[in-house]
């Protein structure tokens, strides 16, 4: 039997956005009602801002080591163990997680529901076993990546924002298709950790940023060894026994490993 709850806010979805909103009601006393479908957190604690910061900061280091020359220091090249780099992430994730969990939510006052909320009308909410007449609602519901419609692209293989930081293997050749920031920011990453990295990107690269504030960032992009495709068609993508290739309209392709 369906139990009815009627709290002052109903919120759905339990990422940064909906987190914020649900800590700040309850310490007014508010009586919060809190959907999940799936993890506490939501995209920036497991597949955003903290792991793609966490591996950053491994990337970081492992370019002041290659350019510590340049300061009278000489260490060699950096030796990178990707394993424990993807360790570490996992590891700055736990961290963090008991912030953002069922039960520190619940200590706060706030009833946290797991699974999948649907509204059976304006004011009513279903999910779970409970019914829910709220005040208000907010949605909270965060993002998904969008998956462009390249023909082949179904028979390989692919990494989006939401798996790339479940690989255990540093991939050797890393095709990255859009050069915005996530994009970007996660091809330097991988570059300056030792793997081959080619941005293709349908117009310009951070086409949506200040032009005198995207050209520096070519620059040093393009100076830690990122290959750099703009105007870049992908007529399609065909499997190969390591990978996969991205076919060009203007007749080049890639071999890439791995593809994000």
């Amino acid at each position: 039997m369906s139990r009815i709850l009627t709290p002052d806010i109903c919120i759905i979805g339990a990422g940064s956005g909906g987190l914020s909103v649900a800590a700040a009601a309850a310490a007014f006393g508010v009586d919060v009602v809190l959907i999940e479908r799936a993890r506490m957190g939501g995209d920036c604690l497991n597949v955003g801002c903290v792991p793609s910061k966490a591996l950053i900061a491994a990337a970081k280091r492992a370019t002041m080591i290659r350019e510590a020359p340049g300061f009278g220091i000489h260490a060699g090249d950096p030796s990178v163990d990707f394993p424990a780099v993807a360790a570490h992430i996992r590891s700055v994730i736990a961290a963090i997680a008991p912030n953002d969990s069922v039960q520190r939510f619940t200590r706060l006052g706030v009833t946290v529901i797991a699974g999948h909320a649907r509204f059976t009308d304006p004011r009513t909410v279903e999910v779970a076993d409970a019914t829910i007449r709220a005040r208000r609602f907010v949605i909270a519901t965060g993002s998904r990546p969008a998956i462009p419609e390249i023909a082949g692209l179904d028979q390989v293989p692919f990494l989006t924002n939401e798996t790339i930081f479940d690989i255990d293997t540093l991939p050797s050749r890393l095709a990255v298709v859009g050069g915005g920031a996530i994009g970007l920011e996660l091809s330097q990453a991988y570059r300056r950790l030792g793997s081959e990295v080619t941005v293709l990107e349908a117009g310009k690269i951070l086409a949506r940023e200040d032009p005198d504030l995207a050209a520096p960032i070519r620059a040093r992009l393009v100076a830690d060894g990122l290959n750099i495709v703009e105007d870049a068609r992908i007529l399609r993508v065909e499997p190969r026994p390591r990978g996969a290739a991205l076919i060009l309209a203007d007749g080049d392709r890639v071999e890439a490993t791995h593809l994000l």
